[in-house]
């Protein structure tokens, strides 16, 4: 399952600076171990037009624009790759190899 997936990548998604809301229907929402109240949870269901009862992954850029909307189909490598072509992404693997050979 996609959480399980997430799970078992979190150097990578360390590595991209990611975010990962869970937002459920019923049950604890929550951003990677907090919290979120119920009426935190039905804003960004909301905000992100995620309909009651299905999937919903939203990849929102840092500068808040969403970037990328799936619902049961979801490729964790394929979302990666697109952040990682991404030019603020670009630009960061750039510094970090810069670093690197300091």
């Amino acid at each position: 399952d996609l959480i399980r997936e997430l799970r078992d990548k979190e150097e990578e998604v360390i590595d991209r600076d990611l975010l990962v809301f869970h937002v459920l229907e019923r049950g604890e929402s929550r951003p990677d171990d907090s919290s979120i109240d119920e009426k935190r949870a039905a804003r960004l269901r909301e905000r992100f037009s995620a309909k009651l009862g299905e999937l919903t992954v939203v990849l929102v850029g840092k500068d808040g624009g969403e970037k990328l909307r799936r619902g049961n189909e979801v490729d964790i490598a394929g979302i990666f790759s697109l952040i990682d072509s991404m030019p603020m992404r670009q630009r960061e693997m750039r510094e970090r190899r810069r670093e690197k050979t300091r």
